[in-house]
């Protein structure tokens, strides 16, 4: 008998009976392929002006009301923006969906795909690849863009915070399928890092704009493409943007902590925005940027009162424009007259690079190591002294040099540990004064030198190039 009466009072609350006079519709399915952290489906129709932002209300998760309406209704499903509308199993157009409003209906229907991820091979990212929101207002533009977010594996496991790196054209980050040139992989470069204990970072993706690209990511109007958005662009970034990723996630704030990494017109208007906030980005990386798109760039440069903490990563191929590396040698001697360090600035040319996806994603994990968003590669760990008897110079080259300080009284063991790999590349005994040349070292990456002494150990990380 109770449970009878437990059964007539559950049917009498559940919103889906013919008492209550209202009207729902359950999705039963929707695609799988990237899990979201941030979207909500909407419903455009034609009694809300297919608006695609237009939301009705959750009952729970998955099943919506629908508000009372005469007549016959059109309708479809999206993420909050036409490019993200529902499709066919095919990726392709599906006619409008139809309902007449029933007191006490619930309307099942199946999302067959999503026009923005739909694809006939493969989709390539990782598991930690998610789509922050497919519908990001992008103040001061009216405007919204689909954003990824790439989360360290053991980010839901830990309670720490990590760095954060701001990259463009979103699209060609992660996920082969979806990329318009190719992938830079990554996501995968990110698991590789941690294989190789080298901590991996938040990353956020931005999609570009398609037609809009070209405004977007140059501040100055070119006379033949036009373009010139770029400094709102780099407002998005610092003040909706990064204030939605810092107060969402655990992260390492600071400029010390934060990059910025983009090719060509993502390239320059990474720069842009490094020089021209120098307080949020501390990490920069330029690959083959577009620096011939406006000379008013130098004018900036020249305004630019360079942070201590900065770090700027230039890497180009010599195969492509004839003005690309005479612009980055430009930019860098502007740099340099404004007082930056020279230590702080890394320019690398390949004799096979070109103006592509491929190049950039196989010159990415170096520049990681660079950029070094944790700020570990200058960190100088020790025990038992606070004298450097350890100094690693030259740094990063293809070449570094150890230096054993004249003030270490005794001998001690140093070793050279290749942190990709854990092989010990060197194990020797040292004396004060001494001085290794690491050319032995043949494979560019991260590598940690270590002495050993009575009473002394320091530890240095440091970085070898091709």
């Amino acid at each position: 008998m109770k449970w009878f009466v437990l059964i007539i009072m559950v049917f009498l609350l559940s919103p889906f009976n013919d008492l209550n006079a209202q009207m729902y519709l359950r999705i039963v399915k929707q695609p799988s392929v990237y899990k979201s952290l941030y979207d909500t489906i909407r419903f455009p129709s034609d009694k809300n002006g297919w608006d695609p932002s237009a939301k009705l209300k959750v009952e729970t998760p998955g099943i919506f009301t629908i508000p009372e309406f005469s007549g016959t209704m059109e309708y479809k499903a999206c993420r909050g923006t036409w490019l993200a509308v529902e499709g066919s199993t095919t990726g392709g157009e599906i006619t409008n969906r139809k309902i007449s409003y029933t007191t006490g209906d619930t309307v099942s229907i199946s999302i067959d795909s999503w026009k923005d991820l739909y694809s006939s091979t493969s989709h390539t990212a990782t598991k930690e690849v998610y789509i922050l929101k497919s519908d990001f207002p992008m103040s001061p533009f009216n405007k919204k863009r689909r954003v990824w977010i790439y989360l360290p594996d053991d980010y839901e496991a830990s309670s720490i915070s990590y760095p954060v790196l701001y990259m463009h054209d979103g699209q060609n980050l992660f996920d082969k399928a979806l990329s318009f040139a190719g992938e830079w992989q990554v996501d995968e470069t990110m698991q590789n890092f941690v294989k190789q204990s080298v901590k991996d970072c938040i990353v956020v993706g931005i999609d570009n704009g398609g037609n809009d690209r070209i405004d977007e990511y140059t501040p100055y109007i070119n006379a033949k493409y036009g373009g010139g958005k770029g400094e709102l662009y780099a407002e998005f970034l610092v003040n909706t943007l990064k204030p939605f990723i810092d107060s969402h996630f655990r992260t390492l704030s600071s400029p010390e902590h934060t990059g910025i990494v983009g090719s060509s017109l993502g390239g320059l208007i990474s720069y842009y925005a490094g020089i021209k906030y120098p307080d949020v980005f501390g990490r920069i990386g330029v690959f083959s940027p577009s620096f011939w798109y406006s000379d008013s760039l130098m004018a900036d440069v020249k305004d630019y009162v360079p942070a201590p903490y900065q770090k700027f990563y230039f890497m180009a191929g010599a195969n492509e424009d004839a003005d690309m590396v005479p612009d980055i040698n430009k930019y860098i001697n502007l740099m340099l007259l404004q007082g930056i360090d020279e230590n702080q600035m890394q320019k690398v040319i390949r004799a096979d690079g070109q103006h592509s996806e491929w190049f950039w994603a196989r010159e990415f994990p170096l520049a990681y190591y660079w950029l070094d968003l944790w700020g570990e590669l200058s960190a100088t760990s020790s025990r038992g002294t606070d004298l450097n008897y350890l100094t690693v110079i030259d740094s990063p080259s293809t070449h570094p040099v150890i230096r054993i300080s004249d003030q270490l009284a005794t001998s001690a063991n140093l070793t050279i540990l290749n942190a990709s790999s854990g092989k010990i590349e060197l194990n020797r005994m040292v004396h004060h004064g001494d001085v290794i040349e690491c050319g032995f070292l043949y494979l560019p990456g991260v590598y940690i030198a270590t002495i050993n002494a009575e009473g002394v150990r320091q530890r240095v990380k440091f970085l070898k190039i091709n």
